[in-house]
């Protein structure tokens, strides 16, 4: 099958996602409601759930779901290792650090939301880079310590965080446990517009990044000879990785495993193809995300799983599958 028709299968699932997404819910919606709001025909209430409820949450969703996806892309080509995820290697606990500094210290006031992602975004880039440059080791980039380097950070920061929640009190400490669940609780026009801008700047600037990307596979003395600036050019692409999973777990939550699995599809599906890959994985992102949310939303009704533990429940184990057979740990 040629790449471009897999890319408009899954381009397919996705839109189905979304309309599933717009229609399911406490306040089922009908055919007849959506051909309603279409003719600008409906009532107020059906106005009300689609466009203040169910529009910015599905937006949302899926633009967490690309961003966090494409993120974990980025790290993959910066480290040559198919493991690499914001999660795994600290990126979701800085970024959570960030939330923590912010429920501190800016969270009353309606105003300072938009504070809430630059310091999400904030601290999540501190935290990267801090891993990205202890893993250099006489001069050169090691992809295996970066992971694992990683994970030790992210083990750290989490530490310090529950530190500074010991003063927390309730309305803080639920709002927390929504982030560190991945519940997608920025759902509204507002964290629409302030992720919206990060998401789509920094994704049209990987796009530009495609050649180098396509090149980073080969031996860093190889790339050297030919004239590219690999520290420089890595350098750009995890600070890219940074701010597109800063900005979406600022509003989407601690959710792991969507930059991990989801670049993994897209390169089996499409090869060694870097722009069907790129595209595929922001595709493949959103739909991961949007499925997990429609499913949280719909085994248990009434009760809402957050969507951060379904994917887990599909990450986890599809993790440990990439152990078990990665050529390199």
């Amino acid at each position: 099958m040629r790449n471009s028709i897999k890319l408009t299968v899954i381009s397919l699932l996705l839109l189905a996602a979304m309309v599933l997404t717009l229609i399911t819910g406490t306040y089922s919606l009908t055919p007849g409601d959506l051909w309603s709001i279409m003719m600008n025909r409906a009532d107020s209430n059906v106005n009300l759930v689609f466009f203040e409820f169910r529009m910015p949450r599905m937006l949302i969703t899926i633009l967490c779901g690309a961003a966090l996806a494409l993120s974990g892309l980025l790290l993959q080509v910066v480290s040559r290792n198919p493991l690499a995820d914001p999660g795994i290697i600290g990126v979701n606990a800085g970024s959570g650090f960030g939330v923590v500094l912010f429920l501190m210290f800016l969270s009353g006031g309606a105003n300072n939301l938009y504070a809430l992602p630059v310091m999400s975004f904030v601290s999540g880039l501190a935290t990267v880079l801090a891993v990205f440059a202890l893993s250099f080791i006489r001069g050169r980039f090691n992809s295996n310590i970066f992971i694992l380097i990683g994970i030790a950070m992210a083990m750290g920061v989490t530490g310090f965080l529950y530190v500074f929640t010991s003063s927390f009190d309730d309305r803080q400490m639920t709002m927390l446990n929504q982030y560190l669940a991945g519940n997608i609780w920025g759902d509204t026009w507002a964290f629409v517009a302030v992720i919206l801008p990060y998401i789509v700047v920094v994704s049209i600037f990987a796009w530009m990044k495609i050649n180098e990307m396509s090149m980073l596979n080969m031996n860093d003395d190889t790339l050297g000879a030919l004239g590219m600036k690999v520290n420089h050019e890595k350098v750009l692409l995890i600070i890219s990785a940074a701010m597109l999973s800063s900005a979406a777990v600022s509003v989407a939550g601690a959710i792991s495993f969507i930059g991990l699995i989801a670049p993994h599809i897209a390169r089996l599906l499409f090869k060694v193809e870097m722009k069907f890959v790129f595209l595929g994985t922001l595709a493949i992102g959103a739909l991961l995300l949007s499925l997990s949310d429609l499913l949280g939303k719909l085994v248990l009704e009434p009760l809402i799983i957050p969507a951060g533990i379904v994917v887990a429940l599909i990450g986890g184990p599809y993790f440990i599958y990439l152990l078990m057979t990665a050529r390199k740990v």
